[in-house]
């Protein structure tokens, strides 16, 4: 059989099978859950050595799922979908703004951004990829240049100006990019093509240059084995110096991107490195596998706006990782209104176990969002061994999330908010390390891969939030272990609402302490008591205006003055007055 019939047969084979997408779909995303098995084998990794990890680790290819001859063709993929956000009109001319028509310099743009075959001829497409680098590469701020890319062209990488001052922007469905197999790099990135080489290049960062938007189109990644795709290395994500991403941005200030599509990303799907005033919107991000973060960010970082996006990897949504890159603080990142299925909404960490690098993140803000999460919808750290606050300030509001914990928590945070949050606690997917034993799931409890270690934490205020359960599943508001520590955890609203049997305890310290707990407004109906009785010494104080009327019993030395609570020791309703416990009479 020729190449080009093969691929033609191959094709309809995997078409016949994406009739049934849902099915399909349900598959690879069942491979993935044990593909992650082993993504947490070291709980005191570096950020190289979880790289080196994740190259090497192997995954399920489309050609176990199809059969072995789809390998014989080189440019095709499993035939992902691609979703159409819609047809989009060329950009509105801008004074002083060279552009750039692909089909009017030379492109062939023959290339299926589907399966990566030539789409006139069933063979192989035209590599745009060298003839498009040529026409971008004068951008610079006195000409900045935008490439309206009119169709699909095959890529063996955009290696545009290092210093920005250009865009790419699509026509909608069916335009962009497919990156040819062999590639052996990131799809698009800004600077030469070794510009990513090292990796991690440590401080200090470099000046940033600015201005990079793109728009409107898909990229397809060619994810592979190691030996199909963009990576011929023989590692599926990258080779020995570097991630292959699908798209890249490094040292730049002044970053859009908008209804962008990326799928079978090899890597990270977007990673931005040293970066600020970076605005994504609209965009869809679809992988299975290892290391493929949707939207990874290296510090330093600042000034991020990420909504209305769609994220389904199987790693990180989005990473918040200051020690990577040139190594750096992040701050001010806002999400809202994403939704999310993925192995988490959100990685945070400042260090890793023996580092001297000692960052912080602060200022971040997560709203409107909904999703289900494998392993947490935040995970907060690596090790121990961060800066106090070194998580400074998080707030989530008004979202909806399936996860085994909201915060998995490894590292030290400041002052972290959950406002309206519907938690329903699920375990399917999650990965646990040891010495983890507790596995309950929780709002916020030691994280389940990297846990192992004592963390301590300022402020944690949980606000109209609720638990409802969809299985009998254990599950508790704050379980903490390993010697941790929050100063304040704070409960103004909270409820379980579901038909399932009563939570036995709204707190679990197997080993920790809380230094005060207040209790403003909390439904008791469903939760059996406060903490297990031989816990409570690891209440510093209880106050707050809603103690009595939870009906649960406190022990009087864990009282503050002028706080009305039934007293474990009498039953009765009492109050301290002055350190001395007295009847209480409400007036």
């Amino acid at each position: 059989m020729r190449t080009d019939q093969g691929c033609l047969f191959i094709r309809f084979l995997c078409g016949q099978r994406l009739k049934a997408k849902g099915k399909f779909r349900s598959h690879l995303h069942s491979r993935l859950s044990g593909e992650i098995v082993g993504r947490h084998a070291s709980t005191h990794a570096s950020p190289l050595d979880r790289r080196r990890f994740l190259l090497n680790a192997g995954f399920a290819a489309a050609g176990s799922v199809i059969g072995s001859s789809l390998l014989s063709c080189a440019h095709v993929t499993d035939g992902t979908f691609i979703p159409c956000l819609g047809p989009a009109a060329a950009p509105s001319p801008v004074p002083g703004m060279t552009y750039i028509r692909a089909s009017e310099i030379g492109c062939a743009l023959d290339c299926d951004l589907e399966w990566g075959y030539n789409k006139y001829t069933m063979g192989h497409p035209t590599d745009d990829g060298p003839r498009i680098n040529a026409a971008m590469a004068d951008a610079s701020a006195s000409h900045p240049i935008t490439l309206i890319i009119d169709g699909s062209a095959l890529i063996s990488g955009l290696f545009l100006p290092a210093g920005g001052y250009w865009s790419i922007a699509g026509l909608g469905c069916g335009t962009g990019f497919f990156i040819k197999a062999a590639a052996n790099n990131d799809g698009i990135h800004n600077g030469p093509p070794d510009a990513a080489v090292p990796f991690d290049p440590g401080p200090p960062a470099p000046p940033r240059g600015m201005n990079v938007s793109l728009s409107n189109f898909t990229l397809n990644g060619n994810q592979g084995n190691g030996r199909t795709g963009d990576s011929s290395s023989g590692l599926p994500r990258g080779n020995d110096l570097q991630f292959f991403c699908s798209i890249n941005l490094m040292n730049l200030d002044n970053v859009r991107i908008e209804n962008v599509v990326v799928v079978n990303s090899p890597a990270y799907h977007f990673r931005l490195s040293n970066v600020g005033n970076v605005v994504a919107t609209g965009c869809y991000m679809e992988s299975r596998g290892l290391g493929t973060d949707g939207m990874h960010f290296d510090g330093p970082a600042n000034d991020i706006s990420i909504s209305n996006c769609t994220f389904a990897t199987g790693d990180d949504s989005i990473a918040l990782n200051c020690p990577e890159g040139h190594s750096g603080n992040i701050s001010r990142v806002t999400v809202t209104n994403c939704s999310f299925k993925s192995w988490t909404l959100m990685r945070l960490y400042t260090t890793y176990y023996g580092s001297p690098i000692k960052d912080q993140i602060d200022s971040v803000s997560v709203s409107k969002c909904n999703g289900t999460l494998a392993e947490a919808a935040f995970l907060i750290g690596l090790s121990s061994g961060s800066i106090p606050d070194s998580v400074a300030s998080l707030t989530v509001s008004d979202c909806t999330l399936k996860a085994p914990t909201i915060l998995g928590v490894a590292e030290n945070f400041g002052n972290i908010t959950l406002r309206n949050v519907i938690f329903t606690p699920s375990l399917s997917g999650v990965v646990w390390n040891p010495p983890i034993t507790n596995r309950i799931c929780a709002f916020l409890r030691p994280t389940p891969p990297y846990g192992g270690g004592a963390c301590a934490g300022s402020n944690l205020i949980l606000e109209n939030c609720q638990i409802i359960r969809d299985s009998h599943i254990d599950v508790a508001a704050v379980i903490l272990e390993n010697n941790s520590t929050i100063d304040n955890v704070s409960f103004n609203g909270f409820a379980v609402q579901d038909s399932y049997p009563p939570l036995p305890d709204l707190l679990i310290i197997g080993n920790g302490s809380i230094g005060q707990l207040a209790l403003s407004s909390i439904n008791s109906t469903s939760i059996s008591g406060p903490i297990g009785a031989g816990s409570f010494v690891n209440l510093g104080l209880v106050l707050g205006a809603g103690v009595l009327a939870t009906g649960w019993e406190f022990p009087d030395a864990v009282m503050a003055n002028e706080v009305p609570y039934i007293s474990a020791s009498s039953g009765l309703p009492s109050i301290k007055v002055g350190g001395v416990v007295e009847l209480y009479s409400p007036t």
